[in-house]
């Protein structure tokens, strides 16, 4: 019986969610009473991930209904139309998964695979082949999909080249922009990270704009967009020879004989 190889678990995150708020639970309860990770149950609901067979049967079982109704047949009554209306397409994401504990994974993107990206993203296989860890920090939101793209390039200067960018995913890019940074997956300029303004609404597209005022900005068209993802944190392996406070004295002084130099020729004159 091939309960698992059909077209994609077509209703399993719908069926998820009504069931758990026809019980009154909240993601965190429901991933308690089943020995998950909250993030998990997120994932499931919003098609970003698909459980194991053995949690398949767990869920089932917890809202005592059969595998083929949970996976197969919607139990929403509410029209696809009123749930999602719009001519950009939320986007599966394919996510790395811990097997003992079954909490996401955090999947590093370095350089030297970011070509490979573009074609493997939705690969779940090329995710899990790329390196991951888990970063159990406060500062960091547990509840989200988290990876991590190593950059190259000056275009977002002071950041730089090779460092590590922590980014969120963003499950609908329409929610993305507000000049905030962002790792950028596009069909024609690979992976970009740059800051976002959102003009779906008035020609479709996102401004991409760069911190390094020699890179000028320019518009991509929302379908040419693959992923989004928005930057939280950043690791470098180089510390600045010299301290940022010697940095920002010696600014001040070359600014201030250049002062002086300029004073001096104005009163010579």
């Amino acid at each position: 019986m091939p309960l698992l190889t059909f077209e994609p678990m077509s209703f399993l995150g719908k069926n998820l969610r009504v069931l758990r708020k026809q019980q009154s639970l909240t993601q965190g309860q429901l991933a308690e009473k089943l020995g998950l990770n909250r993030s998990v149950i997120g994932a499931y609901e919003e098609g970003r991930a698909e459980p194991r067979l053995q949690t398949l049967i767990a869920i089932a079982e917890f809202f005592n209904i059969s595998l083929d109704d949970l996976v197969i047949r919607s139990l929403d009554d509410t029209p696809a139309s009123a749930e999602f209306n719009s001519e950009i397409p939320l986007k599966i994401l394919s996510i790395a998964v811990d097997k003992s504990s079954e909490e996401e994974l955090i999947t590093v993107v370095p350089v030297k695979a970011a070509a490979g990206y573009l074609d493997g993203y939705g690969d779940l296989d090329f995710i899990e082949g790329l390196p991951q860890f888990s970063m159990p920090v406060k500062e960091i939101p547990q509840d989200l999909s988290l990876r991590m793209f190593q950059v190259e390039g000056e275009s977002m200067h002071p950041l730089p080249e090779g460092s590590y960018v922590l980014s969120s995913y963003e499950n609908d890019i329409r929610n993305s922009g507000g000049s905030h940074p962002y790792i950028v997956v596009t069909k024609n300029d690979g992976i970009v990270f740059k800051r976002v303004e959102n003009l779906i609404g008035s020609n479709g597209t996102f401004r991409l704009i760069s911190e390094n005022p020699e890179y000028a900005p320019y518009e991509v068209a929302a379908d040419e967009i693959l992923e989004m993802w928005r930057a939280r944190a950043f690791m470098m392996f180089d510390f600045p020879v010299t301290p940022l406070s010697k940095v920002d004295s010696l600014k001040i002084r070359e600014i201030t004989d250049s002062l002086s130099r300029i004073e001096s020729k104005l009163s010579e004159n």
